[in-house]
């Protein structure tokens, strides 16, 4: 009877031991999975006060973004190519509700390395605080635009400096640093659940070596 207590116990220990290195090996596997989607996702975040001048989106989507004191003025556009008209909006918002702003007009100007200045056309839509823009056929360069807004009777100007005109690119220059970092993670990652998987494959073997052991014991 004691021999098959201590076999039981003993069985239990692993039993428990097992468990407890699977739940482990989860946890790390787990962790390891959203560990790079955490580093990849990284950035575009609101820091609200400290929101960045401009951004651009997956999709080619160029937003500027500026504060006229209670006023917060954002225009967005396409990538823009040298030689080609677009059009893109301008959003006036209040800065702390980021309700729209009704009562404001606007004039662009865009001003080329060479101070030639090119006016765009700004024309109010049906939403209120949000003007479409018509940007004319440019040279490739360096621009400032310049949007002078109006509102309560005074005129004030947001500038948005280093718009570029450029041709389109393929995307893949500026992604070589990010895909060398994403696959050295994935290669990394599956190093190490290749070597939790064969931690527990090894306990498991282990396990089931010693409890048939112990059972011969028992029965001897």
């Amino acid at each position: 009877m004691t021999g098959t207590v201590i076999a039981f116990q003993l069985r239990n220990m692993r039993v428990q031991i097992l468990r407890l290195s699977l739940l482990w090996t989860i946890l790390c596997i787990s962790s390891l999975v959203l560990l790079p989607t955490a580093i990849l996702a990284h950035g575009g975040e609101d820091h609200g006060d400290q929101k960045p001048a401009t951004v651009a989106n997956a999709k080619g989507t160029v937003s500027h973004i500026t504060r006229l004191g209670e006023i917060e003025v954002m225009l967005k556009h396409p990538e823009m190519v040298p030689d080609t008209a677009t059009s893109g909006k301008l959003f006036f918002t209040k800065f702390e509700t980021n309700e729209p702003v009704d009562k404001v007009a606007a004039v662009i100007e865009i001003e080329s390395a060479d101070g030639s200045v090119t006016q765009a056309t700004v024309e109010k839509t049906d939403d209120a605080g949000i003007f479409s823009v018509k940007i004319p056929a440019l040279q490739q360069g360096t621009y400032v635009v310049r949007a002078k807004v109006t509102t309560k009777g005074e005129t004030d100007t947001a500038t948005f400096s280093g718009i570029e005109v450029k041709p389109e690119s393929t995307g893949l220059a500026g992604l070589d640093g990010f895909s060398w970092l994403r696959n050295m993670l994935i290669g990394t990652i599956f190093l190490v659940v290749i070597a939790l998987f064969g931690l527990l494959v090894y306990f498991v073997l282990r396990f089931s070596a010693s409890d048939q052991i112990d059972s011969e014991t028992v029965s001897a």
